[in-house]
């Protein structure tokens, strides 16, 4: 059996931000007709952090994978990125594995992707300022995505340290960049609003968030996690990537249910059917949006295959042969 391996550089080479959030519209779609399957992910705890195990098939363009990803907390202070991964695919007919790819960047391309699917299909057409609560990797490719769908004019950055937030703002180009402390200052006048870091509390205040904004929440991934606040969740037409993983791992959503401050309810669909146009996102220019990912195996998959279709084109990585 030979099998493909691909470097995070020649995923890179592959796949660009628009190609991803075109992979994430199909994906999602399919999921929430029921053309694809991505059981809850499986998380063991660690010493140091916390190891997820996803598996998903996309049934009608024949991709079948897994990915794990590691997140560590500490590794910054070892030289090393938070999160680690890998996705192997895998032939459905035959069982054999196809390729084995580096996966960190795949996890920060497609959760950018479906963040930039979101706004394209939540945030208002004339959206011009965003506001990104987060400075990492997955604030850096949620500022892509937001970009490739929104005419973007200002770029406000709120990190937990300066110097981080001042480097992200040195990487962005052609766009006003601001760099703020004052979390509610960097609320006024948001079109769009990205929280993408890793805080068990939410990071602004829900009152703060002007009608017509959309939210999107890509950090918190546990029920232990809340960025976002049960007031802006309680004011928001709610949306998720896949309801059965959100109710179970969305702190964001998760907590105030089980506080009692909310029902299921609360959240009005899938990104998916929103995508097919069988439900719809903004109804009103008024309307607060909030789209709340904590990730799908199907992102990855889809992704994935993308990048495979293009390295067998293109000769990229190495085969080896396991037998």
């Amino acid at each position: 059996m030979d099998i493909r391996v691909l470097s995070g550089a020649d995923v890179r080479r592959a796949v660009d931000m628009p190609a991803a959030i075109e992979a994430m519209r199909e994906a999602f779609v399919a999921l929430s007709a029921g053309r694809a399957v991505a059981p809850v992910r499986l998380a063991l705890e660690s010493d140091r952090g916390t190891h997820l195990f996803m598996p998903g098939h996309l049934r009608e363009r024949g991709s079948l994978g897994a990915k794990i990803v590691s997140v560590n907390p500490d590794n910054p202070d070892r030289g090393l990125p938070v999160i680690h991964a890998v996705v192997l695919l895998v032939d459905p007919p035959t069982g054999r594995a196809r390729a084995l790819m580096d996966g960190t960047w795949i996890t920060a391309l497609r959760t950018g992707a479906v963040g930039g699917l979101a706004a394209d299909l939540l945030a208002r057409p004339e959206a011009r300022v965003l506001t990104v609560f987060g400075a990492g990797v997955q604030a850096r490719t949620q500022v892509a995505a937001v970009r490739c769908v929104r005419t973007i004019e200002e770029v406000r950055i709120v990190a937990r340290t300066r110097a981080s937030a001042e480097r992200l703002a040195e990487e962005i180009q052609d766009v006003e960049v601001r760099v703020m402390a004052d979390r509610r200052a960097a609320l006024e006048g948001a079109d769009i609003v990205v929280t993408a870091t890793d805080s068990a509390t939410p990071v602004f205040d829900g009152r703060d968030i002007a009608p017509g904004t959309h939210v999107t929440g890509v950090g918190s991934f546990t029920p232990a996690m809340r960025e976002v606040d049960t007031v802006l969740v309680g004011r928001a037409r709610v949306f998720v990537d896949q309801r059965d993983a959100a109710l179970e791992e969305a702190g964001d959503l998760a907590g105030p249910i089980a506080d009692g401050d909310l029902t299921a309810d609360v959240i009005v669909g899938e990104i998916g059917a929103v995508a097919a146009g069988t439900l719809p996102g903004r109804t009103s220019p008024d309307d607060i949006t909030f789209f709340k990912s904590v990730g799908n195996a199907v992102q990855d998959v889809a992704v994935a295959a993308r990048v495979l279709d293009v390295a067998e084109r293109d000769g990229l990585g190495a085969v080896f042969s396991l037998r």
